[in-house]
């Protein structure tokens, strides 16, 4: 309420409070002294509701400019992330044109009776644009007379939105693809492709517990036939999830990078890190398993931490804050038993020595230090259960007690809070969309 009505309303007051008290006069004097403040009192009620009338109206037409030009701001920033020249002068600009535009539009008719032009600010800090509205002005009161001083009535208001653009993310995925990821996921599958495989019977009869991929072996097209799944497909197929639900999510034109790099002894690109989401949907990890050919770029035999995690971080060529695809955040998801060995394997003269043995966790600090976050998803050896075979080694990995530390090995080449574990596919699937999700922000509005 501005002074002048307040000065009116209690002056009105004391003069009504004394005309109560007198005895003198007659009815017409006191009518008519009486009709001034009750004339007053009704113009100060029709003020305030077509004053709150002006407001609102005018609310709704500056929240709109505010909402139109971080939408605005937040589209021509996604359309237009030229790595050279920072997009963010000519999205304010062309988000302060639409914002009043849109302003104009939603007070339409409002304007004739009451002109005014708010004042619209638009603004970026990092990945947050942010728009502010304010507006003042005053009409003059049809009861100005009679309200004494109180001549003109002010209409205010103000609106403020921003929206959370996402980061530009780069995703390097290192996946697993050695011989101990060609187990069947579930256990029921391992004691039922172990019935079923003829492959490298032991002293025993068992079956081979292991796909057997390996050329010459009947394990894998069995696993096929009869419709078993093995790790490798699983990871795959969540795989294909994350790729499916990157493209879902972007907020911004080629905000996700994604690659992905099976390994065995060392690493292989099956695709480098590309914002065509859609070339990644026909790779199956099941192309890239240790078939027993040392030819290929992954190799075969044991798994090389040491030549994988270098390998890598050479592929990183870009961290930023990924305010821009030119400024990316990086991230490394290392998809992983976590169990490594020493041996190779070689067309010509077979394998080395074989000794199992653990992720050295300096070959993820140097690459932390560089400003990339290593996220890992540990997929545990699982007890295999009978019938199952002494030659796959299996067991001896289990007496050499390695399996209890592998969870804090990989927890300590992890960044901090970005360990998880997970076995059934379902797990698998539910880790790797809730390791993208800790990744990466929604855009949102913000009142």
């Amino acid at each position: 309420m501005s002074l002048g009505l307040a000065r009116f309303l209690s002056t009105t007051v004391a003069r009504l409070h004394a005309l109560r008290t007198r005895r003198d006069g007659n009815v017409l004097i006191v009518f008519a002294l009486s009709a001034v403040p009750m004339i007053g009192v009704a113009g100060i009620g029709i003020e305030y509701m077509r004053a709150n009338y002006y407001r609102t109206q005018y609310d709704k037409a500056v929240d709109a400019a505010t909402i139109t030009a971080i939408t605005t701001a937040r589209d021509y920033i996604s359309s237009n992330p030229n790595n050279e020249v920072d997009p963010t002068e000519s999205a304010k600009t062309l988000a302060v044109t639409r914002g009043m535009a849109a302003f104009r539009v939603n007070a339409g008719p409002l304007l004739a009776s009451l002109p005014l032009t708010p004042v619209l600010t638009v603004t970026r800090t990092a990945n947050v644009v942010s728009a502010t509205a304010t507006y003042a002005t005053t009409y003059g009161s049809a009861f100005g007379k009679v309200l004494g001083d109180v001549t003109n009535v002010q209409v205010a208001g103000k609106s403020a939105s921003s929206l959370s653009l996402g980061n530009y993310t780069d995703f390097y995925l290192l996946l697993d693809t050695s011989g101990s990821m060609g187990f069947p996921t579930s256990s029921a599958a391992q004691v039922q492709f172990a019935k079923l495989n003829p492959d490298m019977k032991d002293s025993k009869g068992n079956n081979c517990a292991f796909a057997c991929h390996f050329s010459g072996y009947k394990g894998y097209d069995l696993a096929k036939l009869n419709n078993i799944e093995l790790r490798i497909k699983t990871v795959s197929n969540a795989v294909q999830q994350l790729i499916a639900k990157a493209k879902a999510r972007q907020t911004l034109t080629n905000q996700y990078r994604i690659g992905l790099y099976p390994f065995v002894s060392f690493m292989e690109t099956a695709a480098n890190a590309t914002n065509n989401l859609d070339s990644l949907t026909s790779i199956d990890l099941e192309n890239y398993m240790d078939i027993g050919n040392s030819t290929v770029a992954r190799g075969s035999g044991g798994t090389h931490y040491e030549n994988i995690l270098p390998a890598i971080s050479a592929k990183i060529t870009r961290i930023g804050d990924g305010s821009s695809a030119a400024k990316p955040v990086p991230y490394v998801f290392l998809i992983t038993d976590g169990i490594g060995n020493n041996q190779y394997w070689y067309n010509a003269t077979g394998w080395t020595g074989s000794q199992a043995k653990l992720l050295d966790p300096s070959l993820c600090t140097s690459i932390k230090n560089r400003g990339v976050t290593i996220s890992v998803l540990y997929i545990p050896y699982v007890p295999l259960v009978q019938p199952y075979n002494d030659n796959v080694g299996y067991e001896n990995v289990v007496v050499n007690g390695l399996i209890p530390s592998v969870p804090q090995t990989l927890q300590n080449c992890a960044s901090p809070g970005f360990y998880r574990a997970a076995s059934t596919a379902s797990e698998i699937e539910a880790a790797l969309n809730s390791m993208f999700d800790q990744a990466t922000r929604q855009a949102r509005l913000v009142p």
